[in-house]
């Protein structure tokens, strides 16, 4: 059996769900701070009706939710299963990579799903907002390949979450592909779209809705978050590429760390901040003691030395 797994946390498991078809769908449970205002993913104790297969791997069901810090809400994972009436299951990052690669052996073959692009980045670019959990989740499927289980990263829509920009993410593509990391492409078809868009129209995502739009005609320049990201609206939503997540580890200089060092999900962003990288959980953490958005990201820029 085959697991689309959602590395980049919040709705990326929904455009992982619209690909995978009848194959499993999983997610690392890292929701946006408009749903979870806790910061970091969410742990398993937060997790609730769901089933503990062992190892960091839970099972969430359409009755599935989880309770943190006094707000009850279902991870977009749970939405997925709910809407879908499909199980889907929820990786715990705050395993070690090693760990959670041998609990994900129980699958044949892993995609790693990347809305957007950050895990094609170095982690440290001045717009990137995010590099943990893509991070992260390539240090997993690296660790996994090792252990012979077929592991691919497919990344879609290059762009749609407003971070990196497509040019700089165009360059970051020819640079994996010189390097042997690009594997293909894959595209997204009507019977797809279909699913895409019952979960977009039901789940908190963004980046995995500018496909929808593509696909319905819009094009041109458009904003998210709020308008503090800049985006392009167009056919190329509706394309992604395949890469090796051996090969792209060695251009990731964030998860490459991660890897080495084997962490766990917050004992890796401590490492990172170390290298001049800062995280979306520190971005969390300032805005939990009360920054605005602009002057969180303000205090983050200063972080980064790379």
């Amino acid at each position: 059996m085959s697991l689309y797994l959602a590395i980049g946390g919040g709705g990326d498991v929904v455009f992982a769900a619209a690909l995978a078809g009848e194959e499993a769908v999983g997610q690392l449970p890292w929701e946006r701070f408009v749903v979870d205002p806790e910061p970091g993913p969410v742990p398993p104790s937060a997790l609730r009706e769901v089933v503990d297969l062992g190892g960091g791997l839970y099972l969430a069901t359409p009755r599935s939710y989880a309770e943190r810090g006094g707000r009850i809400f279902k991870t977009q994972g749970m939405c997925v299963a709910e809407v879908l009436k499909k199980s889907v299951y929820l990786a715990d990052p705050y395993k070690k990579p090693s760990e959670l690669s041998k609990t994900l052996s129980r699958f044949n073959r892993i995609i790693g799903v990347d809305v957007g692009g950050d895990v094609l980045g170095i982690g440290c670019e001045d717009s990137l907002r995010s590099p943990l959990s893509d991070a992260y989740g390539l240090a997993v499927l690296a660790k996994a390949k090792e252990l012979g289980i077929e592991a691919e990263v497919w990344v879609m829509s290059l762009g749609a979450d407003g971070e990196l920009s497509r040019e700089y993410l165009m360059n970051r593509l020819a640079e994996a592909a010189r390097a042997g990391a690009l594997l293909g492409s894959v595209g997204i078809g009507r019977a797809q779209m279909e699913v895409l868009e019952s979960l977009v129209g039901r789940c908190v995502t963004e980046a995995s809705a500018v496909a929808v739009r593509a696909f319905r005609g819009e094009h041109g320049p458009s904003t998210m978050r709020g308008g503090t990201r800049q985006i392009v609206v167009d056919a190329c939503a509706l394309v992604g590429f395949r890469f090796d997540p051996s090969a792209l580890l060695a251009l990731n200089k964030a998860a490459r760390l991660i890897y080495q060092h084997d962490a766990p999900i917050d004992e890796a962003a401590e490492i990172l901040l170390a290298h001049g990288m800062p995280t979306e959980l520190h971005l969390e953490r300032l805005l939990v003691k009360g920054l605005t958005l602009s002057e969180a990201v303000e205090e983050m820029r200063k972080m980064k030395r790379c």
